[in-house]
């Protein structure tokens, strides 16, 4: 049985007495206060059964609701509504990461303007020293006042992942006692190769918008003003929050530091990594207690937003955490207001908020299904005498398989080999763990079956809640158990220990890598097989094409045996253009996706086989003769 992982989250919030005329959570104006919110909690995962190797655990978008019913709705991610104009909320986070920071610091008192006029004194609040190693940005200590620094629109939906756990069956001797691996009957219910279940919902997903002045210096700079909110709720949320602020802060920072140090800015490198960005940040909440402008953390937003936007980042950028404090301090609140609102329940205490920048909602998963059906599935238009026109014709295959290939496969690529680089591993890639967006204000134009201009499209790897350093992957129990599943000795084991280097060390965080890269293998099976499968009318039957059907198929049926897996994609008419891409330049393409679903295999041959070359990686594969082909 696989040990129990257990991982602890603290959240705590600054402590102290304080009085400010604010804006209350849904208009009008009330005494803020802070109160200290300790919370801890534990996040327990259970090991499989005796001969059960747990793979992955993916988040998963579920389907967007309304008001939290059973009515599904669509929202315009265009609408041009103005978020301003709607009610205000106060939201809570947790301000330092280690909460015995707090016992050195004391908030002086504050007094009350008994005329009501602003006309007092700043009040600068001290704050204790922080390193900047692993977030150069501030994003995992900057806090958010909600209804001053954001407002929420609407709620757009919620999260929440699969457990997905692989068995492993073995054949035990009656004499000796020695286990030897079988293969499950793939037909046989009782012996079923891969287990899936689901959390439920743990994390609910907000439009918002930033507010203030900081709002008008984004639109004068041409930056969207646009946030998602992410509210984890309960324990294994809060494990998960946790864990995405940790990661994104780090690759935030290893991204950043890579571009500055490219861009000829090594001052500003220099003073980022001082910790003057992350000072900054971090007094932003406390000096809006006083009502003290904050300038420099404006600047400061604004500037990462630009380089993000300019550089196409790929992945969802923390920007920092909301503080819901005031809320729940304020004995006036209405807890009906979030129900006429935003048709929601309100906000438990415990919750985190995260602040991500805006890249829509639409994934990878949504655009899975092939053009002729998402062209069939367009809101019907009407021509000027109010007739419906039929929508034009999908572009030539060339030109949609060029835009999934170099443009959505490749951007996917380079977001997972960006993590890597930056020595982060996200350990639950799936369809749902990438937005599609577009560098316009209409993020679902990347989207669109019409979609063909790749220098458009921004691909967002998102969802970093099970994300890990290299080496905390490597010392990971159950990832050691699926290592020796594959003939490579894990860490701490007897080989680890009479070694005389560190290459199972090594190997073992390769290993992490390679199971990115062996999620990302079956979403690009899904990307191709659905966008550009070719249906014979809109409703014609498609064959099966979810993640389990084609481990099940890959795995099982064909033996990971690539030769057979494409002579069966052949067989099948709506796939033929598929199979012809896949086919050119010697079977580039079937060699592509044979590098990402077999990594594993290939590492440990690499492993034991010194004279074998060395093992593939994400960055190495972004220069396949697949993405450098041409598509004509």
């Amino acid at each position: 049985m696989c040990p129990r992982a257990v991982a602890s989250v603290v959240v705590a919030s600054l402590a102290g007495p304080a009085a400010a005329f604010v804006p209350a959570p849904f208009g009008g104006a009330g005494p803020r206060t802070i109160r200290n919110l300790g919370h801890r909690c534990q996040l327990g995962g259970r090991g499989s059964a005796a001969g059960a190797i747990r793979v992955s655990r993916e988040l998963q978008l579920q389907p967007l609701r309304g008001r939290e019913s059973d009515e599904e709705i669509f929202y315009d991610d265009f609408a041009g509504e103005s978020i301003g104009e709607g009610a205000s909320f106060f939201a809570d986070a947790s301000a330092l990461e280690d909460p015995k920071q707090e016992e050195d610091v004391e908030l002086p008192d504050f007094d009350d303007d008994e005329d009501g006029t602003q006309n007092r004194e700043l009040v600068s609040i001290p704050l204790p020293k922080t390193d900047a190693t692993e977030d150069l940005t501030g994003a995992t200590l900057r806090e958010f006042s909600f209804g001053p620094d954001i407002m929420l629109s609407n709620y757009a939906g919620s999260l929440g992942f699969d457990q997905v756990t692989d068995w492993q069956y073995y054949a035990t001797d009656e004499y000796s006692g020695e286990r030897t691996p079988v293969s499950p009957r793939p037909m046989d219910p009782s012996q079923p190769a891969r287990t899936r279940s689901s959390s439920g919902s743990v994390v609910r997903l907000f439009r918002g918008e930033v507010g203030g002045a900081l709002a008008g210096k984004l639109r004068s700079r041409g930056l969207d003003p646009r946030v998602w909110i992410k509210e984890y709720v309960g324990e294994d949320a809060v494990a998960l929050a946790r864990a995405e602020r940790k990661g994104l802060g780090r690759l935030q920072s290893a991204w950043l530091k890579k571009y500055l140090e490219g861009s000829n800015k090594n001052d500003l490198l220099g003073k980022m990594e001082e910790g003057e960005w992350l000072y900054a940040a971090q007094r932003r909440y406390v000096d809006g207690l006083t009502d003290t402008p904050t300038p420099k953390d404006d600047e400061n937003l604004m500037a990462l937003l630009e380089w993000l936007a300019s550089q196409k980042a790929p992945f969802a950028a923390l920007l920092g955490v909301m503080n819901l404090s005031d809320y729940y301090d304020d004995e006036s609140t209405d807890p009906n207001e979030w129900y006429k609102s935003l048709g929601v329940k309100p906000p438990q205490p415990g919750s985190i908020w995260l602040v991500f920048d805006y890249h829509g909602i639409s994934t990878a998963a949504s655009y899975a299904v092939p053009h002729l059906m998402q062209r069939s599935k367009l809101p019907p238009k009407r021509g000027p005498f109010g007739g419906i026109v039929e929508a034009p014709p999908l572009p030539p295959f060339k030109e949609r398989a060029r835009y999934v290939v170099q443009g959505v496969l490749k951007g996917m690529l380079g977001a997972v080999a960006t993590a890597h680089e930056a020595g982060i591993v996200h350990r639950s890639i799936g369809r749902n763990s990438f937005i599609l967006s577009s560098v316009g204000q209409d993020k679902q134009e990347a989207t669109s079956p019409y979609a063909v201009v790749t220098a458009r499209l921004r691909v967002i790897l998102t969802d970093w809640g099970f994300a890990a350093t290299t080496g905390e992957a490597a010392r990971d129990k159950e990832l050691g158990v699926r290592q020796r599943s594959f003939n490579l000795p894990s860490v701490d084991s007897y080989e680890d220990q009479v070694a005389m280097d560190d290459r199972i060390t090594v190997a073992a965080e390769m290993f992490a890598k390679a199971e990115d890269l062996h999620a990302l293998g079956f979403v690009f099976l899904a990307m191709l097989f659905t966008t550009l499968a070719e249906p014979a009318t809109p409703t014609a039957p498609m064959p099966s094409t979810d993640d389990d059907t084609w481990q099940r198929l890959f795995g099982e049926i064909f033996n990971k045996d690539m030769v057979a897996f494409r002579d069966y994609c052949e067989s099948e008419d709506v796939w033929d253009n598929v199979v012809e891409l896949l086919d050119r330049q010697e079977g580039a393409g079937w060699d592509l996706l044979g590098s990402l679903l077999l990594s594993r295999e290939r590492l440990s041959t690499w492993y034991n086989d010194e004279e074998q070359t060395e093992p593939v990686s994400a960055d190495s594969l972004l220069s396949h003769p697949f993405f450098a082909m041409k598509i004509i």
